[in-house]
């Protein structure tokens, strides 16, 4: 069994310097995590201004990370035009993607990310993830009468597997991960996705915060997704929203998501996805809590 590498969520970044993250304070990002303990990463690039910014700067980036001995695991392309109704807008975003992929690997990436987006429906008060990143926000949404999920759910499924194939192209694994508020929120969405996808490369995010927060039993969640669970974002809250707080805050079981791990072979980075408003005060004493935890979990179950 291969070493689990344990790296840093772009959610630190977003808390403590930003959304998008400027590229200008991703050298500081940087710094953090090694200064953190840190060996991995992952970075996010949110449109496509913030994309072109990253790869115009692409080597100055590289040179920090080989400086600070950082390695990036992956790299998240956030384009919402992807579930766009307007074929143009999809044809662009898809563009982004590749421009990301490349990036993914310039980078030595394993993993491109990307997301399901929040449903077209007129939404009265907050949206989510419209312009940061907020946690236990309450939604209310009217739905169209010309709106038909169905025909959505088709467009989903096609820009997926679309970028699926542009992912497996430059020989990356494409993950999403279910989220509060977006398309695909818990495990069963998530797997009706990766059913019909039809990708081998494409597969999940157990972000656990999420599912958490919506009363997912997370073992059985490993169960369900069967060794296509590629990446897991991990994260506590108390079961009820969909709070980011350090590991072993909150009332996951630990224990028994890592026994579904070990059980399920997984090998594939883990990072410590802590943060939001809530939190930034303490910030970094979340993220070195969440590490050590992480550490001997991953010692105890899967470093067998």
């Amino acid at each position: 069994m291969r070493k689990v590498k344990i790296c840093l969520a772009w959610l630190y970044a977003i808390t403590k310097y930003g959304y998008p993250t400027p590229v200008d304070l991703m050298f500081r990002v940087f710094e953090d995590a090694a200064r953190l303990g840190f060996t991995y990463v992952e970075v996010e690039a949110v449109g496509s201004r913030n994309l072109n910014e990253i790869a115009e700067r692409k080597r100055e980036l590289k040179a920090k990370l080989n400086e600070l001995g950082l390695e990036i695991v992956n790299f998240a392309g956030i384009f919402s035009e992807l579930i766009s109704p307007f074929e143009s807008e999809r044809e662009r975003a898809f563009e982004s993607m590749r421009k990301a992929a490349d990036l993914a690997v310039y980078f030595g990436a394993e993993l491109l990310q990307t997301d399901t987006y929040t449903p077209p429906l007129e939404f009265i008060g907050p949206r989510p993830y419209s312009s940061a990143v907020v946690f236990a926000e309450r939604y209310r949404v009217k739905v169209s009468p010309t709106f038909s999920w169905r025909s959505f759910w088709s467009l989903l499924v096609e820009s997926m597997r679309g970028t699926a194939r542009i992912a497996a192209d430059y020989g990356l694994k494409l993950v999403v991960e279910p989220r509060v508020g977006e398309t695909i929120s818990n495990s069963d969405a998530m797997l009706r996705l990766i059913d019909e996808v039809s990708e081998d490369n494409f597969g999940a995010v157990l972000d656990v915060g999420h599912l958490h927060a919506s009363k997912e039993l997370l073992p059985l969640t490993v169960e369900k997704l069967d060794g296509r669970i590629f990446y897991v974002h991990a994260s506590d809250n108390d079961g009820r929203d969909n709070y980011h707080w350090a590991v072993g805050r909150g009332t996951v079981d630990w224990r028994g998501l890592f026994e579904a791990l070990l059980k399920h072979h997984f090998s594939g980075p883990i990072a410590v996805d802590v943060g939001g408003p809530d939190i930034a005060h303490r910030l970094e004493e979340d993220v070195i809590t969440s590490k050590k935890i992480l550490e001997e979990l991953v010692n105890e179950y899967l470093s067998q």
